[in-house]
């Protein structure tokens, strides 16, 4: 009886010690420097014109309180978008897709938003408001 009770003590522990701030793992993988209040992970697989305007709109972005993580290889289209030679928000690529090694991000995501209060989750498709929830930050 008491090892069962150690064994779920030591559960629990192990449960509590796990579910830490996703926001902060995430900057600590990839090594990202001082996210401040929200970091944006986009899975590029879906709609190419919708990821062309997502990326266009994010490039126009102005607020510097967070930062982009592009879950892709650094390709030439990748280099060539204007996310990353105008964004005012710092811009990482996760090339080796350390985030879903990880288990933080899912194949199926598509944007995921990453704040000090828990992750939200959006669609390509409609990633209008994910501008709106950014703004509120």
């Amino acid at each position: 009886m008491r090892i069962k009770g150690i064994f779920f003590f030591s559960a629990f522990l192990l449960t509590l010690g796990c579910t830490g701030d996703n926001k902060n793992r995430v900057a600590e993988i990839l090594e990202i420097s001082q996210p401040t209040d929200w970091i944006l992970v986009i899975h590029p697989e879906g709609c190419k014109t919708c990821l062309d305007q997502l990326y266009q709109e994010l490039s126009e972005f102005k607020t510097t309180r967070g930062a982009i993580v592009i879950v892709a290889k650094n390709n030439k289209i990748m280099r060539l978008n204007p996310l990353f030679e105008q964004s005012s928000v710092p811009v990482y690529l996760d090339e080796e897709k350390k985030l879903v090694q990880e288990g933080i991000v899912d194949l199926q995501d598509q944007i995921l938003l990453f704040k000090a209060d828990g992750v939200e989750t959006f669609e390509i498709l409609n990633y209008e408001s994910l501008f709106n929830r950014i703004g509120n930050l």
